[in-house]
């Protein structure tokens, strides 16, 4: 499997460099380092569920709008986890009780909008595609996330 994941390639691949600056600060270069990798991501994780689908030529027609329109989303909700991250980041070494409290619910939104995302793009794949190529889709959603989160995974340090 290749580098691959659009909207929480974010989180993976934002979540290790945004909390990577707080311990070695280089703001811009890891601005610019974080943008490069997103689109790389992008690109790859593109190729990669397309490839995977084993969709017909009329169902690539069909689900690659849909699909990048999903991705367009996902990548919002990626934004919105740069920014919890940074907050996490910065308040890491003095996390008072209200920034934990803020910094959780908005958390907990983020993962719930995620599932709405999912749940919302499902229905709409099941008008072009077949039940199994959306769970198939869903599947490969599902395992490209896990992948790229486990080095954020990894590098995040448990609140103190």
């Amino acid at each position: 499997m290749n580098h691959c994941r659009t909207s929480f390639p974010a989180l993976a691949a934002m979540a290790v460099i945004a909390l990577a600056s707080p311990f070695a600060s280089q703001a811009q270069s890891v601005v610019d380092d974080q943008q490069q990798l997103l689109a790389q991501i992008q690109s790859d994780k593109r190729a990669v569920v397309l490839k995977s689908m084993k969709l017909e030529d009329a169902q690539v027609r069909a689900f690659t709008p849909v699909y990048d329109a999903y991705q367009a989303e996902r990548k919002k909700l990626a934004d919105r986890a740069v920014e919890i991250l940074n907050a996490y980041a910065s308040n890491y070494d003095s996390m008072t009780d209200d920034a934990a409290k803020g910094i959780l619910k908005d958390w907990l939104k983020l993962r719930d909008d995620e599932n709405r995302l999912i749940k919302d793009y499902s229905k709409k794949m099941a008008k072009v595609l077949p039940a199994a190529k959306v769970l198939r889709f869903v599947q490969i959603e599902n395992k490209l996330d896990a992948v790229l989160r486990l080095p954020a995974v990894r590098a995040i340090p448990l609140a103190q």
